[in-house]
């Protein structure tokens, strides 16, 4: 997975990171409504992982234990 920030003037992306840690096959994510959660659909897998949202760059992080 590749995550992204938009240049708010612009429209303009730039990669702010790379992660494959927890995840095989994503197909789907969902943010949760505090968006301090991402839920990643791992395809082959058959399974959900869920990740931190780091609140100030919107970072994927992997969290410390299960999601809420």
């Amino acid at each position: 997975m590749t995550g992204y920030r938009i240049d708010r003037p612009t429209g303009m992306l730039s990669v702010i990171g790379h992660s494959g840690q927890g995840v095989s096959g994503p197909t789907n994510f969902v943010i949760d409504p505090s968006g301090r959660w991402l839920y990643v659909n791992n395809s082959t897998a058959g399974s959900v992982a869920p990740s931190a949202v780091g609140p100030e760059t919107g970072e994927r992080r992997p969290p410390a234990g299960p999601g809420p």
